[in-house]
């Protein structure tokens, strides 16, 4: 009986603290600065490919 207890505090508790995070409203400026994101995604694409093959070349038997 006590744990069905506490885990009923821990729910409300919960769930008034994401209610007090809701009821923030962002603010935002209208006049928004544009970044580039995609300036280095092929290079860090490339080298994830070769990470993998790496391991996964390391990891992989010699054959005789």
């Amino acid at each position: 009986m006590k744990n069905r207890t506490e885990i009923k505090y821990a729910i409300v508790i919960a769930l008034l603290q994401i209610e007090s995070i809701f009821a923030q409203a962002p603010v935002f400026d209208d006049d928004v600065q544009d970044v580039p994101i995609n300036d280095w995604i092929l290079p860090m694409m490339l080298l994830g490919v070769g990470v993998v093959f790496f391991y996964l070349k390391k990891r992989q038997p010699a054959i005789k």
